[in-house]
């Protein structure tokens, strides 16, 4: 009985580790995408099938080969090697889940500090009809600028057209300014986040800056200011799983962020939009 229950237990341990083996290597691959009918969609079972084969032929050859009393000494070998290829197998499943909630931290920190550099570009070309080239320049437009309080007043009177000979009634709308208020003021309040808002959050130089670019569109026969603000999704995730930030470099979807950069602007056209999906939007205002 009791070696029937040592051959049952090296059987059970033996074959569990053989097939976690190529499971495990079918866990690290589940993120990628296959078609249907191709030979990607049949590989699992084959692998698997294969395994399981090969497992039952060397179990036959210890039984002939392998004295009884060591065979114990093999049932525990196995039993931790399945172990093993279980926690690698939890790892290699949890990873991608890991890393969407690192990305989602990361994008909306990164994503929060671009808003705030496009709304002071906006501010810049407002009062000055341009866009600010660097961020130092920027800074310094948020520390010194006002924005001139406007009334707006509506006006008419008559004046005599000397073609018809009559009173025509005449209409204007008469600006005002009224007093003017710190850019700072408006768009930050007596938060000094803009001082950092150039520097890239998680990037792995804590001095590594977005990049920024102005230039200039031809509209309908109109020169029209351009700017675009950047950085690579590799600086953000740089100490992330490098297999994974692979896949997502070539991400097409209208659930993420596409390709390799989170941006604002556009040096093509005129745009202000960036390259963020609305659910970040939408956990921005959560959080407000």
């Amino acid at each position: 009985m009791k070696h029937v229950k040592q051959k049952f237990n090296l059987i059970l341990s033996f074959v569990t580790a053989f097939l976690l083996f190529p499971a495990l290597t079918i866990a690290q691959e589940s993120a990628k995408v296959v078609e249907k009918g191709s030979f990607e969609t049949l590989k699992t079972p084959i692998i698997l099938v294969v395994a399981l084969i090969v497992a039952i032929g060397l179990l036959f050859l210890i039984e002939k080969v392998v004295p009884r009393k060591v065979r114990p000494i093999f049932s525990i070998l196995f039993l931790c090697a399945s172990v093993f290829f279980g926690y690698k197998i939890y790892t290699s499943i949890m990873a991608p889940v890991e890393f969407k909630q690192e990305k989602v931290k990361r994008y909306t920190a990164v994503i929060k500090k671009l808003k705030d550099i496009r709304d002071a570009q906006l501010a810049h070309k407002t009062i000055t009809g341009k866009y600010a080239n660097n961020f130092d320049a920027l800074e310094n437009f948020i520390e010194t600028a006002k924005f001139p309080i406007i009334e707006k007043r509506d006006t008419s009177y008559t004046v005599y057209d000397k073609v018809y000979k009559i009173d025509k009634l005449k209409e204007e709308v008469i600006l005002d300014t009224l007093s003017f208020r710190p850019v700072k003021d408006s768009l930050f309040k007596n938060d000094t986040r803009y001082k950092k808002m150039k520097f890239v959050p998680y990037a792995k130089n804590e001095n590594e800056t977005f990049n920024m670019k102005v230039d200039s569109v031809i509209v309908n026969g109109y020169t029209a200011p351009v700017f675009r603000v950047s950085v690579k999704k590799e600086i953000i995730l740089h100490d992330q799983n490098k297999d994974l930030l692979r896949q997502e470099k070539r991400i097409v979807s209208v659930d993420e962020v596409d390709g390799e950069e989170i941006f604002v602007g556009s040096l093509e056209k005129v745009s202000d939009s960036g390259n963020w999906p609305t659910s970040y939007e939408i956990d921005e205002s959560k959080k407000k």
